[in-house]
């Protein structure tokens, strides 16, 4: 009796956790960096372009926004899927980074944008910086940035944007 019971306490055991629900938490859209220093959390608006479902996955744009400011990101390849890898700001290359940090134009005032890169293939770029692909595929788009931007000539100003990662779902 004491070997039936013993083999009945392992066999539930054993199916028991092969039936527990091992499948891994939805994870939330995020993007953090850090602002002239200043750690930011964005907290609203998270949003990237689809995957087409036929043709290639070459233009990708995705942005966020923490309170009323935004930040976007665009990556344009035109001809050739958007894979994993590094993205540099450079001449004939269209990335490009545009950030809202007081605000953007839903609000009354002024709310200068700062850019970095360029939004088409121009022989000069804004600023400086990249955006590394780590994971793409059609639910998300995760990775990390880093870029100062051009001097905004409203503002005399320039923005230096460090330590950024992200983690947005498509569509």
């Amino acid at each position: 009796m004491k070997k039936i019971l013993t083999f009945f306490s392992f066999f539930s055991i054993v199916f028991g956790a092969c039936n527990k629900n091992t499948a891994p938490p939805t994870i939330q859209s995020y993007m953090r960096f850090k602002l002239n220093g200043v750690q930011v959390e964005c907290d609203s608006k998270f949003g990237a372009s689809y995957k087409p479902s036929v043709g290639v996955d070459a233009d990708i744009s995705f942005y966020a926004n923490w309170g009323d400011n935004a930040l976007d990101f665009q990556l344009f390849t035109y001809t050739s899927d958007i894979v994993p890898g590094q993205y540099v700001f450079a001449p004939q290359k269209a990335y490009y980074a545009e950030i809202w940090p007081a605000g953007t134009l839903t609000t009354p005032g002024t709310h200068p944008s700062y850019v970095a890169g360029s939004g088409v293939p121009n022989s000069s770029i804004a600023g400086s910086g990249q955006i590394t692909i780590t994971e793409i595929n059609v639910r998300y788009i995760k990775g990390s940035f880093d870029f100062i931007t051009d001097i905004n000539p409203q503002t005399g100003l320039f923005m230096t944007v460090t330590d950024g990662v992200f983690y947005i779902k498509r569509g």
